[in-house]
């Protein structure tokens, strides 16, 4: 590592610390695993700022301090404790009201579900800061593009559409696969024309399904697998591999990373992790729900004395 980082011994020094202190937690927090893929991930990064290939960001502190950022929120989430999401990149207003359909979708393609949310999360930050796109241009271009399907039978413009803005063109490839996994409705016809595909995707379940569909035919033949492999996946590289698949095929092919693959392997911890439990957003804070009721635990004993008649 210290060879990538080009300064002065005693701040490269200090810079490989806190690399390590957040591997280490990470550790801690997550698993061996988590903690060898964040690695992974920092060391492909200052690699690429080294080579002169797209990076997320154009030197190793920045990196380093935003992937510290995102580590701390991890650790609140994981702790139960209150998460503070200020300076992050993130949308979980866009994210939190799907966590069923997102957990449901992954879970019936075996893929992690953090993988499918900060997808969601990355797309949708994305019309919230209007990169390409505004939010409310390409609202009005899927919608400008939904009538000249129904009326031509093809739209020109705006292939991608809903939650995950995900490919109608790719949503028609993937009866096979849903079917092989068992999760397609058999009651519900399969859509075979663009307006059909492009009705489906305005279904939130539905544009998770196709989105972890074809996330999980990426995963197959990037892991190795057969392509009628079912098996549950796990491995914590995931988290960089989709958001990056999924955001540009092109760069995370050529190993590129930016600010969709970068972020979205950290928001992908963060949402395994918010997604196990219940939340309450109040602005950049993330409130964790206590369960009241039949079944709760009970309340952690008080230090302060009893007061009984």
């Amino acid at each position: 590592l210290r060879d990538l980082l080009p300064y002065p011994r005693e701040e490269r020094e200090a810079w490989v610390s806190l690399h390590l202190s957040l591997k280490a937690s990470l550790h801690l927090l997550l698993g061996e695993k988590v903690a060898r893929a964040y690695d992974r991930l920092l060391r492909l990064e200052l690699k690429n700022q080294r080579s002169g290939k797209r990076a997320a960001y154009p030197e190793a502190k920045s990196a380093l301090l935003a992937a510290k950022r995102w580590v701390e929120a991890i650790g609140q989430a994981k702790r139960g404790q209150k998460v503070d999401l200020e300076g992050l990149p993130t949308a979980p207003h866009h994210v939190l009201p799907y966590a069923r359909e997102i957990r449901a979708a992954a879970s019936a393609l075996g893929i992690p579900y953090g993988v499918l949310a900060a997808i969601v999360d990355n797309e949708q930050y994305g019309g919230d800061k209007a990169l390409g796109l505004s939010r409310g241009v390409r609202e009005a271009a899927d919608s400008l593009a939904q009538g000249l399907a129904e009326v031509q039978g093809h739209a020109p413009l705006s292939r991608t559409l809903g939650l995950a803005q995900m490919s109608w063109e790719d949503a028609l490839k993937q009866q096979d696969r849903l079917r092989l996994f068992g999760a397609w409705d058999p009651a519900r016809p399969f859509p075979k024309t663009e307006t059909e595909a492009r009705k489906a995707l305005e279904d939130p379940y539905l544009n998770l399904l196709f989105t972890a569909s074809r996330l999980r035919g990426y995963f197959n033949a990037l892991l190795g697998l057969p392509p009628r492999d079912t098996r549950l996946l796990d491995d914590p590289w995931l988290y960089y591999l989709g958001p990056a698949w999924h955001n540009h095929p092109l760069r995370a092919q050529n190993l590129e990373t930016w600010e969709d693959s970068f972020h979205g392997f950290f928001k992908g911890l963060l949402y395994q992790v918010v997604l196990e439990g219940r939340w309450h957003l109040e602005g950049r804070t993330l409130l964790p729900l206590k369960a009241w009721g039949p079944g709760a635990q009970d309340p952690a004993p008080s230090s302060l004395p009893t007061l009984t008649p």
